[in-house]
């Protein structure tokens, strides 16, 4: 019966080391992950001076469906393009993803500018785009301090926006984890 009891009590104490490991190691991404809101506003210039999107596939259909366009719009700090200041772009393609139209189907990286507090950093993201109202998108993942983000990011089109553009205000909230010290001289084995 001794040994019984020892085995049972070896067994305990051996997951008690397993389990103390993993959760200091598992602890950590609940720890260590940071939440992120941006208020931002996203600028559309599908035509005209200062476009930032070209047409690449064109539609024979009515909705346009299938009509695809590769994209680079300023996301700028307040509602007026004319006084706000970029901090970062969203670089990717639009698909008229809907056969009744329209309804836009989106993937871009957000990729902040040099002179925002974000340099380099960037979100990645998509969802159905829609030209008026409002909708949500997908954060699916980052990179810099945005590494392995995931979110949403709201958006309510602007009305009366200039002919040919788009302004949408957008509501940010995401979850990330930062980035290790890359100081610290650690390297990878």
């Amino acid at each position: 019966m001794a040994s019984h009891s020892l085995l049972v009590l070896s067994m305990i104490l051996v997951l008690h080391s397993i389990i103390s490991m993993a959760s200091a190691s598992l602890s950590c991404v609940l720890q260590c992950e940071s939440e992120v809101n941006l208020h931002l506003y996203l600028h559309q210039i599908a035509s005209g001076p200062g476009t930032n999107q070209v047409v690449i596939v064109t539609s024979s259909k009515a909705s346009d469906f299938g009509l695809t366009s590769v994209t680079d719009w300023a996301v700028i700090d307040g509602p007026n393009p004319a006084t706000a200041t970029i901090v970062a772009r969203t670089k990717g393609m639009q698909v008229q993803a809907d056969v009744a139209g329209p309804g836009w189907f989106n993937y871009f990286s957000m990729v902040f500018e040099k002179n925002s507090r974000y340099n380099g950093s960037s979100f990645e993201a998509m969802g159905i785009n829609f030209q008026t109202g409002q909708g949500q998108m997908a954060i699916m993942g980052g990179t810099g301090e945005f590494a392995m983000a995931r979110g949403i990011i709201k958006y309510n089109a602007l009305p009366n926006p200039p002919t040919f553009q788009t302004i949408k205000e957008l509501n940010i909230r995401a979850f990330y984890v930062k980035p290790a010290d890359t100081t610290s001289g650690g390297a990878i084995q």
